[in-house]
C-alpha cells in the first residue's frame, strides 16, 4: 500500500491544500458519522439482551462494558421520567440516525467540493501551461492528444479527488470505529480476525501496481482515439473527397479495440480485489462461530455480544473492501495523471529577460542583423545570414520556393521562434530585451488559413480587445469590405460563424481576419499567403481590403503569386535559408536571376492556362449541346 502515497499521488493531492479548512470540516463531520455507526453497532447488544428479553425488568440499559470493567449506561443520558428501556432504546436509535444523516450529507458535500475545486485548479493550470507553450510544442504534439490529456486524463483524476476522496475519509473512519468496537466487545476474536488481514492486503497492493501501469497505457490509447476523431472531423471534406470513410472507420475500430484490451487489463485487476477480500470472510466466519459457541456455552459471552460483534465485523469488512476499491481508483488516477504532470513540468514559452522593458511605439525601422535559426531537434539551419532593414511604411515582399524559410523568417519577428544567432532590432532595440506582450501588441497578422472562433462576428473582429466603440468596429469591417456581407447574415454582427468560421466562405473569412487586423491598428503587419486559396472574385475583394490595411504600416508580405507584390518597396528572394537577391520588381527582372526565372515560369503557366481555357470556350461554342 506504500505506492498509494507515491510522490506523484502526493503532488496530485497537493491541489487540495488551498481548501484545507473545508476539508477539515468535512473530515470532522464524516468522523462523527462513523462514530454514530459504531454506536449503532454497540446498541445491538442491549437490543438483544435487554429490550427483546422479557425476563429483564428495570430501567438500566448498558451500552458497552470496557475491558477494565467500566460500563456506559444509555439511561443516564435521559431524565428520570424516561425509564422504559424500549423508549430509551428507540429514542437513541432515532437520534443517532438523524444526526448521522445530517452529518454525512454535510461532510461528504464539503469533501466533494474540495475535490471538484482542486481538479478545476488542476485543469486550469494544465490549459494555461499548454497555451503558453512555444509554437514548436504544437507542431510536435497532436491536437487530439492535447485534448485527451486536458479533458479525459484530468477527468479521471477528478473522480479520484472528489468522489473517492470523500469515500476514502468516510470509509477509513468507519473502519477505525468498527475495529474499536470489535476490540471492545471481544479482543480475542478481534485479534484472531486481524491475523488473517495480510493475506488479503498484499495481493491487493500488487493488483494496484498492475492497474496503474494499465491505466497509463489506456490513457495513451484514448489519446490516439481522440487524435483520429479530431483529424477526421476537421478534415471531413478530404475524407469524403477520397472516399476514405471505410478506411478511417477501420482505423478507428482498430484503435478502439486496442483501447478495449488495455481497459480490460485494469478492469480484471480491479474486479479481482472484491473476490480476494471475500476470502477473508470465508476464513474468519466459521472460526468465529466455533469460538463464540464455546464462549456462550460457558457463560463468558451473551448472544447479544456475539451478534454485535458480527454486525461490527461485517461493517468493518465493507469499508475495508471499499477502501481496496478506492485504492484501485487512486492507482488509475496516478496512471492518468502521468501525462498531465508531464505537460505541467514543461518549460513555458521563453519569458522576458530580467529587466525587459516595454517596446516604445514603432517609429523608424526594423533591422535583421545576420540572423540565423535552427530548430532544437534539427541540426540543419533553416535560416542563415539574414540581413536587411525595413523602414516605417515600407512593404517588404518575401518570395522563394516552398521550404525556403519565408514563414520562419516572419515568425521570428513576433518571437514565435527565437533566433539562434544574430539580432532583430526595432528602432535600435533588440527584441529580446523587450517584453513579449508589448512586442506583439505592435504586430498584426493575416495568414493563409486564419483561425476564427466559434463565436459571433463581432467577437471575432474584436478578439483580444475590450470596450471597443461600435463605430470603430463597423469602420474596420467597412475598410475590410466585410460590412455589407455581415449585414446580410441572419443576426448581422451577432451571427455565430461556426467552428473555424465554417459558415462563411473563404473570402469572407479572410475579410473578417483583415477587419480584426485593422481594428488592432498595429504599425507592423505580416501577410502570409493571405490570398493564395481564394478564387478570382474573392481575391479581388481581399486584395482591395489588404490595400486599405497596409496603408501607413510596415508590411511583410509572403506570396507565391508574384503579380501581387510588384509594387513592393523591396523584394527579398530566399533560397536554402539565405537571401539570394534583394531589390524592387524592376531591378530584379533586369538582373535576370532567380526572381526573373520564377516570374517567367509563373506567367508562362498563366499564359498556358489562359490559352487552354480559351480553346475550351471556343470548342463549346462550336459544338453547342
Amino acid at each position: 500500500m506504500a505506492s498509494l502515497f507515491s510522490p506523484q499521488l502526493k503532488r496530485l493531492i497537493g491541489y487540495v491544500r488551498p481548501y484545507s479548512f473545508r476539508l477539515a470540516v468535512g473530515v470532522v463531520l464524516v468522523a462523527f458519522t462513523a462514530l454514530a455507526d459504531g454506536i449503532v453497532a454497540l446498541m445491538i447488544r442491549p437490543g438483544f439482551d435487554y429490550v427483546l428479553n422479557p425476563s429483564v425488568v428495570g430501567s438500566t440499559l448498558p451500552l458497552v462494558t470496557f475491558p477494565n470493567g467500566y460500563t456506559i449506561y444509555l439511561n443516564r443520558f435521559f431524565p428520570p421520567t424516561i425509564h422504559n428501556v424500549w423508549t430509551i432504546f428507540a429514542l437513541t436509535v432515532v437520534f443517532l440516525y438523524v444526526a448521522k444523516g445530517i452529518s454525512e450529507y454535510l461532510g461528504v458535500t464539503q469533501i466533494q467540493y474540495v475535490g471538484q475545486a482542486a481538479v478545476t485548479s488542476l485543469r486550469n493550470q494544465v490549459y494555461a501551461k499548454i497555451i503558453r507553450q512555444p509554437i514548436g510544442f504544437f507542431q510536435n504534439n497532436p491536437t487530439g492528444r492535447l485534448l485527451s490529456t486536458t479533458i479525459n486524463d484530468v477527468e479521471r483524476t477528478r473522480i479520484a479527488l472528489s468522489e473517492y476522496l470523500a469515500d476514502l475519509f468516510q470509509k477509513s473512519f468507519t473502519l477505525i470505529v468498527f475495529l474499536a468496537v470489535i476490540v471492545v466487545l471481544n479482543w480475542k476474536m478481534a485479534l484472531g480476525t486481524a491475523i488473517l488481514v495480510p493475506l488479503v492486503v498484499v495481493p491487493v497492493g500488487k493488483l494496484g501496481k498492475k492497474i496503474r501501469r494499465s491505466s497509463e497505457n489506456s490513457q495513451s490509447r484514448l489519446g490516439d482515439l481522440s487524435q483520429i476523431l479530431q483529424e477526421t472531423v476537421s478534415g471531413n471534406r478530404v475524407v469524403k473527397a477520397f472516399g476514405m470513410e471505410d478506411f478511417e472507420i477501420a482505423k478507428f475500430k482498430h484503435t478502439a479495440q486496442r483501447l478495449l484490451r488495455e481497459n480490460m487489463r485494469w478492469v480484471r485487476a480491479a474486479v479481482a480485489t472484491g473476490p480476494t477480500m471475500d476470502l477473508l470472510g470465508a476464513l474468519v466466519i466459521p472460526l468465529l462461530i466455533l469460538f463464540a459457541r464455546d464462549q456462550i456455552k460457558h457463560g463468558a459471552m451473551t448472544p447479544g455480544i456475539f451478534m454485535a460483534f458480527l454486525f461490527a465485523m461485517f461493517n468493518a469488512y465493507m469499508p475495508l473492501k471499499r477502501i481496496g476499491q478506492v485504492y484501485q481508483q487512486f492507482q488509475l488516477a496516478q496512471g492518468a495523471s502521468t501525462q498531465v504532470f508531464a505537460y505541467l513540468d514543461r518549460e513555458e514559452e521563453q519569458s522576458e529577460q530580467p529587466g525587459a522593458k516595454p517596446l516604445p511605439p514603432f517609429s523608424r525601422e526594423i533591422v535583421f542583423e545576420s540572423v540565423g535559426f535552427a530548430y532544437e531537434d534539427d541540426s540543419a539551419r533553416v535560416l542563415e545570414h539574414i540581413h536587411f532593414r525595413a523602414r516605417r511604411g515600407e512593404v517588404i515582399a518575401l518570395v522563394g520556393s516552398s521550404g525556403a524559410g519565408k514563414t520562419t523568417l516572419v515568425n521570428l519577428l513576433p518571437r514565435f521562434h527565437e533566433a539562434t544567432s544574430g539580432a532583430i532590432r526595432i528602432d535600435d532595440l533588440n527584441i529580446r530585451e523587450v517584453t513579449i506582450r508589448s512586442l506583439r501588441e505592435q504586430i498584426a497578422m493575416v495568414t493563409q488559413e486564419n483561425i476564427l472562433f466559434h463565436d459571433t462576428v463581432w467577437n471575432n473582429i474584436c478578439y483580444g480587445l475590450t470596450n471597443i466603440p461600435k463605430q470603430k468596429v463597423i469602420a474596420a469591417a467597412q475598410a475590410a469590405l466585410a460590412h455589407d456581407f455581415i449585414m446580410e447574415l441572419p443576426l448581422g454582427y451577432g451571427t455565430l460563424i461556426g467552428e473555424r468560421g465554417t459558415r462563411l466562405s473563404g473570402g469572407q473569412r479572410q475579410r473578417i481576419a483583415i477587419a480584426r487586423a485593422i481594428l488592432k491598428d498595429s504599425p507592423i503587419l505580416i501577410l502570409d499567403e493571405a490570398t493564395s486559396e481564394l478564387d478570382a472574385e474573392s481575391e479581388l475583394f481581399v486584395q482591395k481590403a489588404l490595400v486599405n490595411l497596409m496603408v501607413g504600416r510596415t508590411t511583410f508580405v509572403i506570396a507565391h503569386r508574384l503579380a501581387t507584390i510588384r509594387r513592393a518597396d523591396k523584394i527579398l528572394v530566399l533560397e536554402d535559408g539565405q537571401i539570394r537577391e534583394s531589390g524592387t520588381h524592376t531591378e530584379l527582372i533586369a538582373r535576370g536571376g532567380t526572381y526573373a526565372r520564377l516570374h517567367d515560369l509563373q506567367f508562362a503557366d498563366d499564359d498556358m492556362v489562359t490559352a487552354a481555357q480559351a480553346a475550351a470556350d471556343s470548342k463549346s461554342r462550336a459544338n453547342p449541346s
